[in-house]
């Protein structure tokens, strides 16, 4: 004997039997009880959800011997021959293969025909939405004025597609999709009647495989009750369905939300070697990632289709994932995924993808390009850079033209020590970092907030550096980061005070405090670099302006070898005399004449070499 499906053995005989549609369940009862069934239906819902086995049950009730009535008693000769295909009142038609006029046209003139053997004859028209528009005309005509032995019940998964003439001259019922939990009960039903063995977490997921289809779920408890033999495990469903389970994308979420792409793309590389499908790998990524969504909100809507032993490790990853990294996540893969059903290379899109989570490679917008162009624009016109408005420029008055060059000092300054000199310079001291942010705080949570934030103020670089760091503690005062081994470059970008003093901008906003920062790669020891707390620099005291008083009587012109010239002037003399002239001390150190503009600069303020006096 041929084996029965369970989806066929297991379709609903009476009203009773439909699950998950009471709605349509009770309105058809009452309509059989009080004599008031309608002419015409239309069933419309998901597939796999009843509309074809309540049309059936329905048109039981109305034939059965017993009847008319809600509960046909499938033992009569009409109920037998409904449920084995046979009746000559019940005829089902598909109009997907027949959705022409000549067909319509050719079931008009049956329509008139007395029942055989039953009271009502009813036709039933599965995928109805897929007529022609001159089938559908057509049937209009039967539908405004059928004969009073005949119902009608048109069934389809595309209601919008059914013209609105059609669907007025019916009564519409909507069929919804069944909850997981139903599902699982209706499995666990059949399952204990027919002798399966099934694990309470496998029938879950079976369930959530099925997305709401009684047939495909069923289908699927038939399929592993030939897979294997003893119980159905979790393991066994999720071996047939090619399943990576909760363990593999709980590990990927982890990788890409700490940026460790290494460890994202050794995920996909094994999955792939092991003949995953990896675009169901990334849809059921996706379903994992909307309930790390809707854990936070909407813990029961998240939890329904979760068995119980994956609760707890999907709440902890809750608690550790901020919702607006998993909102990033979702949009980045749901994009992968259309890609991926659109013919791409499903390893080569998801790499990419992880590639860009995890590294935050992202594509400039239009609009970020056209702002850093006006902004470019009105720093060339304004004579700085984009962002930094140009420096002042001392007056002539205040500073004279040789004092321009920070680097070298004025004239009537001290002799500075001589570069070989071991002592130190002086060191502006760092202010001391208020603890205004405490102990407590999560800063490592934090952290792709924070990463975030100076990418929104186009610290572009400053965020792909520190984005690769990890946190290793917080105090307050200090802030230890830590970079991996092989990205062991990023530590001397990360100690320059230019990165960490926009970092301590944001930290500053977040925390209240601008810490110190401890950065290490790997093993080595930590190095401190100080951030600076906001406050503007110190100038460095102004210079002295060149001292205009009349010098020695016979100062030396400074192009003239030593020696007296044709009045008899000594220029030896004269160059020891000679304010800030160190003509004697070695090349480079502070104080030496450079250059003859120099000199010329310096003669101007001695009287008979000036320029403007006469000599």
């Amino acid at each position: 004997m041929q084996h029965a499906s369970l989806y066929r053995k297991w379709r609903p005989r009476r009203m009773d039997q439909v699950v998950g549609q009471e709605p349509v369940v009770r309105t058809l009862r009452r309509a059989i009880e009080t004599g008031r069934v309608a002419h015409a239906y239309l069933f419309s819902g998901p597939r796999g959800t009843g509309k074809t086995s309540t049309a059936k049950v329905l048109a039981m009730g109305l034939n059965c011997d017993a009847g008319p009535t809600a509960e046909p008693d499938g033992t009569c000769d009409s109920c037998r021959a409904i449920v084995g295909n046979s009746s000559l009142d019940v005829i089902e038609m598909d109009a997907a293969s027949n959705r022409g006029i000549d067909e319509i046209r050719d079931l008009r003139d049956r329509v008139n025909l007395a029942p055989v053997g039953g009271r009502t004859k009813v036709y039933i028209i599965d995928e109805v939405h897929m007529l022609t528009a001159e089938a559908f005309n057509a049937l209009l005509k039967m539908l405004e004025e059928p004969p009073e032995h005949v119902v009608f019940v048109l069934a389809t998964t595309e209601k919008h597609r059914v013209l609105p003439t059609i669907i007025s001259r019916c009564q519409s019922f909507d069929f919804r999709r069944p909850s997981i939990e139903t599902l699982a009960t209706k499995l666990g039903e059949i399952s204990r009647a027919e002798g399966i063995a099934v694990e309470p977490a496998a029938l879950t997921v079976i369930a959530r495989e099925g997305r709401g289809s009684f047939r495909d779920a069923e289908g699927l408890l038939d399929q592993l009750s030939s897979f294997v033999e003893g119980e159905i495990t979790t393991v066994m469903v999720r071996e047939l369905l090619g399943s990576v389970g909760p363990e593999a994308l709980l590990e990927t979420t982890h990788a890409l939300h700490e940026r460790r792409a290494a460890d994202a793309l050794r995920i996909v590389d094994r999955l792939s070697n092991e003949g995953r499908d990896l675009g169901q790998f990334v849809g059921e990524l996706l379903s994992h990632l909307r309930n790390l969504m809707l854990l936070p909100h909407a813990p029961e809507v998240a939890l329904a289709g979760v068995g119980a032993e994956e609760r707890a490790p999907l709440e902890e990853q809750a608690n550790a994932v901020p919702t607006a990294e998993v909102v990033r996540l979702v949009e980045a893969l749901g994009d992968s995924l259309g890609r991926v059903r659109r013919g791409g290379d499903p390893k080569l899109e998801l790499e990419l993808t992880f590639l860009k989570l995890a590294r935050d490679y992202t594509e400039p917008s239009t609009e970020n390009l056209m702002a850093r162009l006006e902004r470019l624009e009105k720093a060339a016109a304004n004579g700085g850079l984009a962002g930094h408005a140009p420096s002042p420029r001392p007056s002539v008055a205040e500073t004279p033209p040789a004092a321009a060059e920070p680097e070298r000092p004025a004239p009537d300054e001290a002799p500075a020590e001589s570069p070989a000199s071991d002592e130190p310079g002086p060191v502006e001291a760092v202010p001391e970092v208020p603890e205004a942010g405490g102990d407590g705080v999560d800063l490592a949570g934090q952290w792709a907030g924070i990463i975030g934030e100076l990418k929104r103020r186009k610290q572009a670089l400053t965020a792909a550096v520190y984005g690769e760091a990890r946190v290793e503690g917080f105090d307050g005062a200090v802030l230890k980061l830590a970079f991996p081994e092989d990205q062991d470059f990023y530590v001397g970008m990360a100690k320059d005070r230019k990165h960490a003093d926009v970092l301590g901008e944001v930290l500053e906003e977040r925390v209240g405090s601008r810490p110190r920062l401890e950065v290490r790669s790997g093993g080595e020891a930590p190095e401190a670099v100080p951030i600076s707390t906001g406050e503007p620099p110190r100038d460095p005291p102004p210079e002295k302006p060149i001292s205009r008083d009349p010098a020695p009587e016979t100062p030396a012109r400074p192009e003239e070898p030593a020696g007296r010239d044709d009045d008899g002037f000594d220029e030896t003399v004269a160059r020891a005399d000679i304010p800030g002239a160190r003509f004697g001390t070695p090349e480079g150190a502070e104080g030496t004449i450079r250059s003859e503009a120099e000199v010329f600069e310096i003669m101007r303020g001695f009287g008979p070499f000036g320029g403007d006096k006469g000599s």
